[in-house]
């Protein structure tokens, strides 16, 4: 999970997106970055700055405020290259492939359902292992509210932009101001955050376009896309794979193959093509999960052993200590009330 944090990233533009945002409310910001065509911040660095803005200003739907002032630059490049087309379906059909320039999260499907369009992806693994919950929410928000008011901006109908929307966070106290803003359905509490567009939709106009755009600026994309990570996403679905593994305290590769749908042998071709490895990848979630738990003085070391799927507290403690140096009970001593943060 650690590797989320520092592999995934958000371009610099979106920084300019909360600093135009801090501006207007008259919050702090360190604007402390370098703001070129392609600079990228890790996730982890976008989460705290998400949390400092939100102990200044704690208020309920942040994430649609800040998404509200988006415009095409705070986009970047994949907005400028999908407005090749005339259509908004053209227009999604380069977007889907492009975005992960400026928002590289768990990775988007985008599917033809009989009359709609949908647009969907999963909570990332470390919420589900209980870190960063909070600032995850906001940033769904955010992002969900980018792609509303920037469809709004580009498509010329008065329809709606969404048709239906479901959020995979709590339910808020003000659900109203959410079906307000969106004017569709809003479903909460849900396993994946799903757009539906209405298929009509796609066949509108953009308000404008140039169809030498995606000569010009595809190749250079291109380009970009390939420095990019390419075990990112692999990883990640091992991640959130495991974690249901230790759920059932039944963490063996056989298992997280099984939650995969592949073989234990495919399973570990594709780990070496990406230069990746199980234990590796199971030791990182144990570690990041044991910090976790020993910051619950509720938990005994023993219960923390089994549910990180150790067999006995003493294969636990030897773990452990070749993580951090230290064993369980003295790490606790040392962390129990200091904030912890796992990247």
């Amino acid at each position: 999970m650690k590797s989320f944090l520092k592999t995934k990233s958000v371009n610099v533009s979106l920084m300019v997106l909360l600093n135009d945002f801090c501006k207007k409310k008259g919050l702090n910001f360190s604007s402390d970055f370098q703001n070129t065509l392609n600079s990228h911040i890790t996730f982890g660095e976008w989460l705290k700055k998400i949390k400092i803005i939100y102990k200044q200003y704690p208020c309920e739907g942040l994430g649609l405020e800040i998404g509200a002032l988006v415009q095409p630059h705070h986009i970047g490049i994949t907005a400028y290259i999908a407005q090749f087309g005339d259509t908004l379906e053209s227009y999604m059909s380069v977007f889907s492939k492009y975005e992960k320039l400026w928002f590289n999260y768990t990775p988007k499907k985008i599917q033809i359902e009989d009359e709609f369009l949908s647009i969907s992806w999963e909570k990332p693994a470390y919420t589900q292992a209980g870190l960063y919950f909070h600032e995850t929410m906001i940033t769904e928000e955010l992002l969900v509210s980018i792609l509303y008011h920037h469809l709004k901006q580009l498509v010329q109908s008065e329809d709606d932009i969404f048709y239906s929307l479901e959020l995979a966070i709590p339910e808020p106290n003000d659900a109203e101001k959410y079906t307000q803003l969106f004017k569709c359905s809003v479903q909460f509490n849900c396993k994946q955050t799903k757009i539906c567009l209405s298929r009509s939709l796609l066949s509108n106009r953009l308000k404008c376009y140039d169809p030498n755009l995606l000569g010009i600026l595809s190749n250079y994309a291109d380009t970009l896309l390939n420095e990019m990570p390419k075990q990112d996403s692999l990883r990640e679905l091992i991640n959130l794979s495991i974690i249901q593994a230790l759920e059932s305290n039944d963490v063996k590769i056989q298992t997280v193959a099984k939650f995969l749908n592949t073989s234990p042998r495919l399973l570990q071709i594709d780990l070496k093509n990406n230069g990746l490895s199980f234990r590796n990848i199971l030791n990182n979630i144990r570690q990041t999960l044991a910090k976790k738990h020993l910051k619950n003085n509720k938990l005994l070391v023993i219960e923390i052993a089994f549910l990180l799927g150790y067999k006995d507290q003493t294969s636990f403690n030897r773990a452990f200590k070749i993580w951090t140096g230290l064993s369980p009970t003295d790490w606790r001593k040392k962390y129990m009330n200091q904030e912890y943060e796992p990247y």
